[in-house]
């Protein structure tokens, strides 16, 4: 019989009973997430959707949290490293952009390695007809969130959404969804720098801001351009800020939140994909054309054929073909080599950046793309402050990132790329003030009598720019290169016109003609049409002067694999301002002009696409008894004594379009007969009554079709006081 080791038998059952407490870790605890996405379960397509995740663990947690918007093909998952105390609970913040899904699920998973810990679902749904407001804390003083409540005019809700300190230091990407914020009147001065910062970006790029101040009173925090001033409203970029007067502190929402274009403009970013193939274009990556791969398979086929056949015959040594063919295959193939080395050139990173000043300074849209030459994950970085990820997924152009991971020195995008692919990421934030100067292209512009516009543009940066052209309208005109601190004059002459969807033909001609792989000139039409698209459907209007330049000395920060690169590319450098009236005399494009509704947006009224909603606003001082809109449609529809009412044609006025199937000679036709769709009628003059017309000088018009066509509406003040 064997007798056991002295003490074994206890110290093998404290093993067994102690085994399961040591190797426990933190796959063994209870974890929970909870997700909440978007505001009030609501989000905006192409935006930036804030995602809150509350993780619970029993016992200490370390680990990565990844969210996902959608599946891959429409959003790419962001990560950030986080961890949770035990018996403890924590709430972390996350922005990732979805795609043009109009009800993604939201799902959140809590990683350690491979492993999944816990995981958690939220949905969301596209903003149809509604307008998504944040509540500063301020705002509602305590007290509930308000229902949805109705909007200035008839063409949708206002949802209402509490937006911590969280979101705010996240500013801008986490109010991506909200087209609306509502605060106290100090509460913007009370912010931190970088929310308030943020703040101030978000408005610029088209959000509005509702202060409940008194009108005339000086708004904290806020740029001297922008103040409210004694009509309660005031431009600040694409944005406004409107001071409320009390009625947040009331709690008067009914009617105080107006329609924005936020969601519909938003929603459109396909301008991207030519971004993608103008970068692979930009990285050496070129096809060969046709007529050389058919002549060199030509050539080989001819000399492994024929000619090597008829010299072996004639040297009387055929046996040397079982080595003279693998010799001309390795010399062909060494060439192939050598020319699709060539195609793709020594070239491994490059960028396209958009440049444009804000109230904080220089902010830059950066556009990367790498090539990989032998197969890799690359991580491609930017600098802390920057949200970053891929471009939708909406073709082939150029793989994508499939994961943004969040560090503290930045976003850093994970792009797995096969041997010769080309992969692009984009990411935007503040630029660096040095060598940036401070920011975009300064801008003074005039209206004058005669429907043109004058003024003059400077470049404050400290590149030199070529092609500089002033956009107004369907209008453009180029002013040429200018070195840094230089100004230039600029005139456009037919700037009362509308530019047809995105002003491509304007462009085109100041920039003579579409850029093509073999040109190495500075413009570049697909980054261009990139920065339209983001800029949205008012970003060119008849009320505004958009100048842009082009260089190539800008270069934004970049981490590739964590070492700072610097890629080769091209800069479009923004300027944007209103256009300031006559001192007298009638005007019209002074008035601003912005399209709130779209008919893209497939909202029906009566069985029928609904058209389009645009809003003017008045200059200060413009004589309300002589408004006339001009409309492409024929008819309009006004809003006043709290509906839509049809405009009254104005007199003798009303024909004074082009005539539909005008004879030519005809004394009816104008002097240059154009085109025009017969489904149409002429473009109408409507008068605008005094009841249409709000006191803080606000007009909203709705129309049977497209605010955005050549000719769109436009309103014209008799004269200014």
């Amino acid at each position: 019989m064997v007798r056991p080791v002295r003490g074994g038998c206890w110290w093998a059952i404290a093993a067994v009973l102690v085994a399961p407490l040591l190797w426990a870790g933190p796959a063994g605890a209870e974890t929970i997430l909870e997700v909440e996405a978007g505001y009030a379960g609501s989000f905006v397509p192409g935006q930036e959707v804030p995602v809150r995740v509350r993780v619970s663990a029993d016992r200490l947690l370390r680990g990565t949290l990844e969210v996902g918007v959608g599946t891959p093909e429409n959003g790419t998952p962001v990560a950030m490293a986080v961890e949770v105390p035990g018996g403890g609970q924590k709430e972390f913040l996350l922005t990732a952009r979805a795609g043009l899904n109009q009800s993604p699920d939201v799902v959140a998973r809590l990683r350690q390695g491979d492993r999944v810990l816990a995981s958690g679902q939220a949905s969301v749904r596209a903003t149809v007809d509604t307008e998504l407001v944040g509540l500063l804390p301020g705002a509602i003083r305590g007290r509930a969130v308000p229902g949805p409540a109705a909007l200035a005019v008839d063409v949708g809700t206002a949802r209402f959404a509490l937006v911590g300190e969280a979101e705010l230091e996240r500013a801008p990407a986490s109010l991506g969804p909200l087209s609306t914020l509502a605060a106290d009147a100090d509460e913007l001065g009370r912010l931190s720098p970088g929310a308030r910062t943020g703040v101030l970006r978000w408005i610029e790029s088209g959000g509005r801001l509702l202060v409940d101040t008194a009108k005339g009173q000086t708004v904290a925090g806020l740029p001297d351009g922008w103040q409210p001033g004694t009509r309660g409203r005031a431009s600040a970029g694409l944005g406004e800020v409107v001071a409320t007067d009390g009625a947040i502190a009331a709690g008067r929402w009914s009617g105080l939140v107006e329609p924005s274009g936020w969601g519909s403009a938003s929603s459109r970013f396909g301008g991207q994909l030519p971004v993608a193939a103008s970068l692979a274009s930009d990285a050496g990556l070129r096809t060969p054309e046709i007529g050389w791969l058919v002549g060199f398979l030509a050539v080989y086929v001819v000399v492994v054929g024929p000619l090597l056949f008829l010299a072996l015959r004639r040297a009387g040594r055929p046996e040397l073909a079982w080595i003279a063919i693998p010799l001309v295959a390795i010399l062909f193939s060494t060439g192939s080599y050598a020319v699709g080395r060539n195609l793709r050139k020594a070239t491994r990173l490059v960028h396209a950046t958009v440049l444009s000043t804000g109230p904080a300074g220089p902010v830059a849209v950066s556009y990367v793309g790498v090539f990989s030459r032998g197969g890799e994950t690359t991580r491609i970085g930017f600098p802390a402050g920057w949200s970053g990820g891929a471009f939708a997924q909406m073709g082939q152009s150029a793989a994508a990132a499939s994961l943004v991971t969040s560090t503290p020195d930045g976003p850093e995008s994970h792009l797995p790329l096969d041997a010769g692919q080309f992969g692009m990421v984009h990411a935007t934030g503040p630029a660096p003030l040095s060598g940036a100067g401070v920011g975009g292209l300064e801008i003074v512009a005039t209206a004058g009598r005669d429907g043109g516009i004058t003024g003059s543009v400077r470049n404050p940066t400290a590149f030199r720019l070529d092609r500089v052209a002033a956009f107004v309208g369907s209008d453009a005109v180029l002013i040429g290169p200018l070195a840094p601190g230089e100004q230039q004059p600029f005139s456009v002459a037919n700037a009362g016109q509308m530019q047809m969807m995105d002003g491509g033909g304007s462009a085109f001609r100041v920039w003579q003609g579409m850029r093509t792989e073999l040109d190495d000139g500075p413009v570049n039409f697909d980054l261009w049409q990139a920065a339209l698209q983001s800029g949205g459907l008012n970003f060119l209007s008849p009320n505004a002067v958009v100048a842009a330049g082009w260089t190539r000395e800008f270069v934004p920060e970049v981490r590739i694999d964590g070492r700072i690169a610097r890629p080769e590319g091209r800069t479009v450098i923004l300027g944007r301002q209103q256009v300031e009236p006559v001192a007298q005399g009638p005007t019209t494009l002074a008035v601003r002009r912005d399209i709130v509704r779209d008919p893209f947006a497939n909202r029906l009224r009566g069985g029928r696409p609904a058209g389009s909603v645009v809003r003017f606003v008045l200059p200060e001082g413009a004589d309300t008894s002589k408004l006339v809109l001009r409309s492409p449609f024929g008819s309009a529809e006004l809003w006043q004594d709290g509906g839509w009412l049809p405009a009254a044609c104005n007199g003798a006025a009303c024909q004074r379009g082009p005539a539909v199937n005008c004879a030519p000679g005809d004394a009816r036709c104008q002097q240059q007969p154009r085109l025009v769709n017969p489904r149409f009628p002429p473009v109408t003059d409507l008068v605008v009554p005094a009841a249409a017309v709000r006191s803080d000088g606000v007009i909203y018009a709705r129309l049977d079709g497209p605010a955005s066509i050549d000719q769109g509406a436009s309103l014209t003040v008799g004269r200014l006081a």
